[in-house]
This record gives C-alpha cells, structure tokens and sequence, in this order.
C-alpha cells in the first residue's frame, strides 16, 4: 500500500513580520537546513553572499503559529524574509531589514501545505559569518487529516469490487470532502466507499479534504483477474452416437446443464448444453453448445444368399433419401442376376450414411428327365436322374444317381444340386410278372407217375402233350410247358422224368399209453428209415407226456422213399374230487372228477352203492357221515372221501311229500310247481344250485293250495334244488336245467 498526502494551497492573509534585536545563535530545533534549500547550498557556506530569489520550503499545519528567522554569529547582518504560500505565490508574511538586528517574521497558517521562505537581500555584509535560518512551530494548530489503510483487491473482470473505508477519516478540520481519482467505472466518485466495476488492472486514490483544505491521500490497487475461457465450439450437427464436450480451465469447478461437475462430459442425445465454471480464483465463465446427434442409420440388405432362381431382389429398407448400389440401382431394392458381392450405400435426412455388402450366389437349376414311363415283362428298370455330384432322393429311399428297380409303381426322384437348387422327375414304371416256370431238375421219380405243376395259376398253359392245365401227370418222358400269363408274359420249362417204384412204408397202427408210460414204435417196408425224431433205426422208443404223432420215411436201394405216421395218445391218471350240499336230510354230490370212467360213492350210512356221477342222496338218521367216491378210468383209479353232517331228518311237511308236483323237469329254467295243504300254512319256496347260494325266492301266507309258473331266465345249466319250507317240515325236490 503506498500512501502520500498532496497538499492544495489556498490563499492566506498577508501578515507583517517585525524586526527584533539580535539574540543568541540559533536553536538547533527547526533548523532548515541545506537539504530544504533551493537553490542547493544556500546556508551550507559562510563566505557566499546570497543573492535575491534564494529559498527554503517548509511544511506547514492549518491553524499553527510559526516564526521564521535567520540566525548567524554576527548580529550586524541584516537580511529581508519573506513567506509565501509555495502553491499560490501569495505573500503570508515578511520583515523589514535593519542591519545588527536579528531578522524575525511571526504566521498563523490558514492551510495545510508548503510555504516558501525567500531571502530577499542583503544589507548587511555577510562575509566570514554563517547564515541560518530557522522556523519555529508556536503552536498545535487544527491537525492533518487521516485516512484508514485501505488494501489492495482484486477481482474477476466485468465484476465489480468495493473500495475506499467505512471510516469517515480523523484529524484535521471537519467538514470533509472525498474525491476519488480515476472516476472511471466508479459508481460513487465523491463517497469514502465505492463500488468499482472491474475492467482493467487500476490504481484508485482517494482524497480527503478537510474545511482547511488539508487533505490526506489513499491508493488502492485494484488488480483484475482474468474471468476463464470457455469455449465449448459452435453448434453442429453430425452423424453419430456421442460427442466429448471439454470446458477446459482444468483445476476449476464445474456445472453442466445436464447436472454433471466434470471437465467433460459426453452429449447422447440432441439438445443445448451448457456449462458454467469457476476458476481457483473464483472467476466465472459459461458457454453453450446447440448439438444435433443423428444416429448413423442401420442399413442391412440381409444375410449372405443363394437362390436357385435366375435372380434375386435386394432391399436396403424404407425411409432412406438416398441409395446407391454397385449395380448402379438408386432405389430401395435391386434386382440381382450374377454371382458376386453386392454393396449398397444409403444416406438419411440429415446426411448420415450406412453401407451393407452381401455376397450373393445365383446357382443353376439341375434338369431331372427320367423318360417316358415304362412297360415291360419282368426284369429291372435303370432310372438315371443324371447331375453328378449332386445329392438324390428317391421315392423308394434309395440315394445313388441311378436307380434300378424292379417293381411296378410311380417312381420320382428330388435332385439338390451342390448348390443346394431343387428339381424332380417322376415316371411310371410298370412290370408285369413274368411268369416263373420251374418244373424242377431232371429227376427219376419213384413210382409209376408223376405230377408236374406249372404253378402261376390264372395263366394259360400249353404242354408239349398238347394240355392246357396248370398241372399234368406223366409218366417215363421228355416233357415241356410254355406260361403266357394276363399281361401277355412268357415262360416255359422242360423236364426229363424217369419212374421208379417207391417202398411201402408202415410205422404200425396207433397207441395208447398212460402217463408215465413209454411204447416202442416199429416201422416196415424200407431198407432205411428216418424218424420225425431224428432216430435212424427200424424201431424207437418213445414216451410221451401228451398225445405225439410220429411219422417215418423209409429208403429203399434206388433212393425212393414213401412215409406213414403212427399217434402215441397218453392217456391222464384217473382223478377222484367232489363237492356237497346239505339240504334237510338229502345230500347232494357235485362230481368233480376228471379221467373217469366209472364212479363208485359209499354214502357212510350202510346204503348200496351208487354209480351214478352226481347223485343225491337222503339220510334217515341224523348223524356225521363219511362219503367216499372211487373211480376208475383207463389208466387206473383214485379214491376221494367227505365227512358231512345230517341234522334235519323227520322235519318234512307229509302234505308237501304226497301233492307236490315240479314239470317238466328237465326244462329250460321255466317250470311249473304246485301243491296242496290239508289247511292254511305259511310257506316259503327256494331254488337252490349246487353251491347252496338260493337264486329264486317265493314266501306265501295262510294258503291252502299253491301253483305257480317259475321262471329262472339267469340260470346256468345244471342241477338245482327246490326247497319247500312250511311250520310243520321241509320238503326238496331236483330240478335239472338244460339250455
């Protein structure tokens, strides 16, 4: 901070300074000395005579009382002052000269400032004697004003600064007047305090004025700190995804207008952005950007293709303002019809390109010709769908480039070519069965004739003996046949056929044996034989275990044979099983038997025996009985015994047994029951099979005559049995149905 006061001098009253007698040398206190003079050296030599015009220069106060006066060592010099205001030029004060008396001029200063003391002559000589002079301050006068040290600033440019102090300033003789010097930019040039629009770097000094006209001064340099360039470019459009935006003044802060605080950032998407920055130094800065991003477009005119057809159609896609292919087409598509890479490139509305490349592949078409459809009797057809190296498929599963058939039917074949085009053929094939004729080898036959068999039947046939049927029977012979068949095919075969007698062969009659048994079978007629059992022998032995049939061919020396067959029937063990129902007293037994021939059935109670299959039988004491059933069959018998119990004998009603009437029996399942009662009786009527399970039910009260048609439609064949049930007993009676 530099200071310094500038002092204005304003005019002063002229005061008359009187002449004193001389005093002692001159007090060393506000003694002017050689370095206020002007001219240099007026009081430093004793001998120099001064001449008029020579002066001092004082500082004065507004208000103080000053005496000014020379001093030397010899009274008797005289010299004439005078005061001056040094700004002015106006006369404060002066003496008149009278040799041998001390020079004296007394002033009360009116201002703050410079006063010019003038030597104006010289009466007296001044030789060898010393010449000083001296102004004395009598008195402390209003004072200098002061100002508060104002700093130093800075700040950005184009902002603005305040300068100056909130001091009103101190000393000196109020009132004050303030002026600031440059007014340039200032908003307040006559306050202590003002704002400064900053532009450039500026020293600005403040002036105090008292009412005296005394005044202090006060610089302030205001230094201007250069606001941060911004410059984020000019606004554009281009074809893109993104652009790095920099605002640069790296070090500083930063506010986008998309939020972010970076140096830079990246712009996605169309719009203004813009960026405010603050430098270290706390300098602002901003710019804006208009972008236009326009994505570049997408342009695809599709994979690489091949077609078999003789071109193929491109398209790059709707909504472009330009298209360009290398085929020289500008529109959407093109049309392709050679072999190679095709390229196209588009522009959009605002400019921006995409290309697209597509390798393209136009592959000749195979032509498939499998020629006229085919009639012919028997043998193969050669089918030859031709493009070698290519890939078949035929309609019978076969692969191969020629396909050889040999049935009728539509045959088509699909060709791919190596370059994957497709093409077919299809013919119908027919072959008509060639009749196959096979008389067999030449051959000696054993016997006196033989038949001889075209086969195919529903042909025609023509004999070498003239006979037109399928088969003929010769004898000894040279013999041949020709088969033309519906479609008009042709066979024919020949045959030599010699005769021999054949052996009469017989494997003996047949045989029955029971399980577990074996026989021996024995064949005649032959020289050799050959059983179905692999045996080689005139005889075998054999066992077995269901009924075999056998059969033997027998050899003789010319090798003719003839065969019989003889059956081994194996007759199954007798098996001795029954069932039984009680009902009242009767017993009724279910023959279970198998390979039975005979039945014998002891029914425990000393009663004949009864060689029935299924009998019943009525007890005539309660009691626990023993059955036993033997039978027998072919291959021996079996014995099958049962222990029932007996408890209802003597409960049967005696009308029921003397007027009971059941016919017909057998029947079908209807029959007719009925009865009559000595008087009224509750009765209850069931029909029972043989498991005891009662299939039909019938309860009537206080009858005296019963007679009524039952009918069992459900019923199985069988045994069944009616049980008739009153208070005074129980009555049974079998029926047998047959359907």
């Amino acid at each position: 901070m530099r200071k310094f006061i500038r002092n204005h001098f304003l005019p002063i009253l002229l005061i008359i300074c009187i002449p004193v007698a001389a005093t002692a040398q001159c007090a060393n206190d506000n003694i002017l000395t050689a370095g206020d003079l002007t001219p240099p050296g007026v009081f430093l030599s004793t001998t120099q005579n001064y001449t008029t015009g020579s002066y001092v220069l004082a500082t004065v106060i507004a208000g103080a009382n000053y005496t000014v006066s020379t001093c030397n060592g010899n009274p008797s010099f005289d010299s004439q002052i005078s005061v001056y205001n040094d700004l002015t030029g106006t006369y404060i004060a002066y003496n008149d000269d009278y040799c041998g008396v001390l020079s004296t001029c007394s002033f009360t200063a009116t201002f703050c400032g410079q006063v010019r003391v003038l030597l104006d002559q010289y009466y007296c000589s001044s030789t060898g004697y010393p010449l000083n002079v001296q102004m004395t301050q009598n008195s402390a006068g209003a004072g200098v004003p002061t100002l508060t040290s104002t700093p130093d600033m800075q700040a950005c440019n184009g902002g603005t600064v305040t300068i100056g102090t909130a001091n009103n300033g101190t000393g000196g003789l109020l009132p004050y007047t303030y002026s600031w010097l440059p007014t340039t930019n200032l908003a307040t040039p006559a306050q202590p305090s003002s704002t400064a629009t900053v532009t450039a770097t500026q020293n600005y000094t403040l002036t105090l004025t008292d009412a005296n006209g005394c005044f202090a001064h006060d610089t302030v340099l205001v230094t201007t700190l250069p606001n941060p360039t911004v410059n984020l470019g000019n606004d554009t459009s281009f074809c893109g995804s993104s652009l790095t935006l920099n605002a640069g003044n790296f070090g500083s802060t930063y506010l986008w207008s998309t939020g972010a605080y970076t140096q830079q950032i990246t712009a996605t998407q169309s719009g203004v952005y813009s960026v405010t920055i603050v430098t270290p130094l706390g300098c602002t800065g901003s710019d804006a950007i208009t972008l236009g991003i326009h994505p570049f477009p997408t342009c695809s005119i599709g994979a690489d293709t091949s077609t078999c057809n003789p071109s193929v159609t491109l398209s790059a896609g709707p909504g472009f303002s330009t298209y360009a292919w290398t085929t020289g087409a500008t529109t959407q598509s093109a049309v392709i019809s050679s072999t190679g890479t095709v390229a196209v490139a588009v522009t959009d509305a605002f400019g921006c390109s995409a290309s697209d490349t597509a390798v393209v592949t136009i592959y000749t078409t195979p032509v498939v010709n499998l020629g006229p459809d085919v009639i012919q009797c028997g043998g193969n057809v050669s089918l030859n769908a031709g493009n070698p190296g290519s890939l078949y498929f035929w309609s019978n599963n076969t692969s191969a480039q020629i396909n050889t058939v040999s049935a009728s039917g539509t045959y088509s074949v699909q060709v791919i070519s190596p370059g994957g085009c497709t093409s077919s053929d299809a013919v119908n094939i027919t072959i008509n069965n060639q009749p196959t004729v096979n008389l067999g080898p030449d051959t000696a036959v054993c016997g006196s004739t033989i038949v001889l068999d075209a086969a195919n039947p529903g042909c025609t046939y023509l004999w070498s003996t003239l006979a037109t049927t399928q088969t003929e029977t010769v004898a000894s012979g040279h013999y041949f046949v020709h088969v033309t068949n519906s479609a008009g095919c042709t066979a024919s075969d020949t045959i030599i056929v010699s005769t021999i007698s054949a052996p009469t062969v017989s494997a003996g009659a047949n045989v029955n044996i029971c399980t577990g048994q074996n026989t021996t079978l024995t064949a005649t007629g032959a020289l050799t034989y050959v059983w179905s059992t692999g045996a080689t022998t005139p005889s075998i032995t054999v066992s077995p275990t269901t009924n075999t049939t056998y059969y033997v061919t027998g050899y003789n020396a010319s090798g003719c044979s003839s065969s019989d067959v003889v059956t081994v029937n194996v007759l199954p063990l007798s098996n001795a099983q029954f069932t039984e129902t009680v009902i009242g007293a009767t017993g009724v037994f279910t023959n279970q038997s198998t390979n039975a021939v005979t039945y014998s059935w002891n029914f425990g109670d000393a009663s004949p025996a009864n060689n029935t299959a299924n009998p019943s039988h009525v007890y005539s004491i309660n009691g626990t009985y023993t059955v036993t059933l033997t039978v027998t069959g072919p291959c021996g018998s079996d014995t099958y015994t049962m222990v029932i119990t007996i408890s209802q004998v003597g409960l049967q009603d005696n009308d029921l047994s003397s007027t009971l009437s059941l016919f017909p029996n057998p029947n079908d399942g209807n029959f007719t029951l009925s009865f009559d009662f000595t008087k009224t009786k509750d009765v209850t009527i069931q029909v029972l099979d043989v498991s005891g399970r009662i299939v039909f039910v019938d309860q009537e009260n206080n009858v005296m005559s019963y007679n009524k048609q039952i009918g069992l439609d459900n019923a199985e064949s069988g045994m069944y049995f009616v049980r008739i049930m009153t208070t005074e007993g129980v009555v049974i009676q079998k029926v047998m149905i047959q359907r």
